[in-house]
């Protein structure tokens, strides 16, 4: 392959970026929705106790919210233990969730 045509071939890591980041934004904006704030006012490390708004009955409405979306089925050891944004996107993309509805 030559390089240009190398040049205009995506790379897996460019791909997985794309991924991560179409299921990050997807994921922040389904939780402010759930939270009812804007989306910028969350980061990686928003959850229950580092956000005002997330409480622990909104946790499980965050949850349901993502479970429907993605059609994905969380344990209860996962709600429990995946309380964050950057921990709910790994869990995510860990169950093979992409960045729009199946």
């Amino acid at each position: 392959m030559s390089a240009a045509e190398q040049s205009t071939q995506p790379s897996t890591e460019q791909s997985s970026e794309q991924r991560t980041d179409r299921l990050t934004g997807r994921l922040i904006g389904l939780v402010a929705e759930v939270l009812g704030v804007p989306g910028t006012e969350l980061s990686e490390d928003s959850g229950p106790g580092a956000h005002a708004a997330w409480t622990s009955l909104k946790h499980i409405e965050v949850v349901v919210v993502l479970e429907e979306h993605f059609g994905v089925a969380f344990s209860s050891r996962e709600i429990k233990g995946h309380t964050s944004v950057g921990a709910l996107r790994g869990l995510l993309a860990a169950k093979g969730a992409a960045g729009s509805a199946p």
